[in-house]
Parts: structure tokens; sequence; C-alpha cells
């Protein structure tokens, strides 16, 4: 079934980011602390000046702690539009969009932070469906941005102009 067909609960959309969401901070967590440990446990400790184990370590356990605080923002941004949000006919952060370009149909939730973390949720047809989250600072968020269905507009990506039309907003 095409995915310009296939029916998403915005609700559910919502859900689904959640849950994946949760399943990626954490696993982070857990390679954050796994990470920290090895980088201060005694047996870590440097033989000479070549051995960078631990300080590798440690940059793995900062590098892994700082994604779940930016994970973290986003699934708060996330809760707030599933608490609630006003339904609007123009696009807008927290709305649930759907766009054709030449590579297909997409859906996406516009969001001010996460841009590109990616989930696949469930549909009316039971069917997986992936949804992005797109953030209204890309290039591509902030040309959507008031568009109503029915609207187009190009944007210039890689140096290439794509065309987008809006096909549903939620």
């Amino acid at each position: 079934m095409a995915q310009e067909l296939i029916s998403v609960s915005k609700s559910e959309v919502l859900k689904g980011l959640l849950d994946r969401l949760a399943s990626e901070i954490a696993g982070l967590t857990a390679s954050a602390r796994s990470a920290h440990q090895a980088a201060t446990h005694e047996e870590s400790k440097a033989e000479d000046r070549h051995d960078t184990f631990a300080i590798e370590a440690s940059y793995l356990a900062a590098g892994q702690s700082a994604r779940v605080l930016e994970l973290e923002k986003v699934r708060g941004e996330v809760e707030g539009y599933l608490a609630g949000f006003t339904p609007s006919d123009r696009i807008a952060p927290g709305c649930l969009v759907g766009y054709q370009s030449d590579e297909g149909f997409h859906w996406v939730l516009m969001a001010k932070s996460g841009g590109g973390f990616r989930a696949l949720v469930s549909s009316s047809v039971q069917e997986k469906v992936p949804v992005q989250i797109l953030s209204i600072h890309s290039p591509l968020g902030g040309e959507l941005l008031g568009l109503r269905v029915g609207d187009d507009c190009e944007v210039e990506i890689k140096g290439v102009v794509k065309e987008f039309m809006v096909l549903r907003v939620e």
C-alpha cells in the first residue's frame, strides 16, 4: 500500500516517537555509564604516555552523555505536543505533515529540536510507517512553516532544487 494512502494517528505517531526516544535514551545511558566506568577503572590507568584508552573512554562517555541530554530535550518537546496542541490548518511546530516530493510521500513531525530522529509508527492498517522529526530550523522545515494543504515550495538541497507539496497537516 502506498504511504500516501496510509492514515496515521497523530497521537500514535507521538507515542511511537516517545517509545523510540525512550529506547534510545536507555541504550545511550547504559553505554555512557559503561564508558565512564572503563575510563575511571583502576586497570585503565595509562601505562605510558602512548596509552590513551582511559582518555578515549572518557571522550566517548562525554559524547554519549551529551546525546542523552539532547534526546531528553526532544522527548520533553514531543511530550508537550502529546499533552496539548491547538490544531491549525497552517504548518507550525507540533504539526504532523504529509508531503510529496520526487522521492515519494513522507510523514514528518515539525519540531524545534530533534531534526533527523526517525521512528516506525503504527498506521490504520497495522503497517509500520516511517516518521521523521523535521526541525523548523532546517531549510525544508523553514520553508514548510506556515504552508497549508495544497501549497508547495522549492528548496535547494545539496545544490539541487527540489519541489515539495503539502498533502496533509494534522
